[in-house]
């Protein structure tokens, strides 16, 4: 199976009991937790840099006249 490290120390997951196995795995669930979170993180900052550039882009497009015609009826 596989060997881990923690504080500097190498463990080999064949040694461990049930409990221990138990803990193994709930870390192995938080560390793809935290894999996918991060991944998350990364696409909505991608996503808001692209909406914000987006705002930049339609503030300095030319007004069409029939949108400045409906705000001032």
């Amino acid at each position: 199976m596989a060997k881990i490290k923690i504080n500097d120390t190498y463990y080999y997951t064949d040694d461990f009991n049930e409990e221990q196995m138990k803990m193994y795995n709930e870390i192995q669930i938080a560390s793809a937790e935290i894999d996918r979170i991060s991944y998350m993180q990364q696409v909505l900052s991608v996503r808001r840099e692209n909406l914000a550039g987006m705002i930049v882009q339609t503030s300095e497009e030319p007004e069409d006249d029939d949108a400045s015609d409906e705000t001032e009826a």
